[in-house]
């Protein structure tokens, strides 16, 4: 779940949580290709799909979401703060008002409004290890999907 995350906040907690000599076994979500916002595009496709769009409408059902009360957005922004990181985001746009109750607070949305509902960094493998780096981790191999998609990269505490 590490693209799920803000890459410099969840890596210094991971680095945190090591000793030197420790290793970390470390998966991502990659660009694929030479160019590296080809690639975050490239990939759109495999979140902005009917089995995933549902799957994340899911939740705002559950809270009383009506599928006419907005639309899902699915795109590609810059992270903040992230280095220059891209990611795939997934926003509901609402096309009219709607009141959702969690527990105790209540939440009012207009047309207009959005909620990002899901967000997913995508990395290189050089960004992979200038990553770690910065926090102290030394990759010592990587296995990278032929498809350039994914990877696994094992890492050691270098300090």
């Amino acid at each position: 779940m590490i693209p799920n995350f803000e890459p410099r906040t969840v890596v210094s907690k991971l680095a945190g949580l090591l000793r030197p000599g420790d290793q970390l076994l470390f998966s991502a979500n990659l660009a694929p290709g030479k160019d590296y916002a080809a690639g975050v595009r490239q990939i759109l496709p495999q979140y902005d799909n009917e089995p995933t769009r549902e799957w994340l409408l899911t939740f705002l059902q559950d809270l009383g979401v009506e599928r006419g009360d907005g639309r899902l957005r699915f795109g590609v922004e810059d992270g903040a703060g992230s280095g220059g990181l891209k990611r795939v985001v997934a926003n509901y746009v609402f096309s009219r008002g709607c009141r959702l109750a969690v527990g105790k607070s209540v939440f009012n949305f207009v047309k207009g409004d959005s909620i990002r509902l899901f967000f997913s960094y995508r990395l290189t493998p050089p960004g992979v290890c200038s990553l770690l780096g910065r926090h102290g981790l030394t990759v010592l191999e990587s296995w990278i999907a032929r498809s350039e998609e994914e990877g696994v990269f094992l890492a050691e505490r270098n300090w």
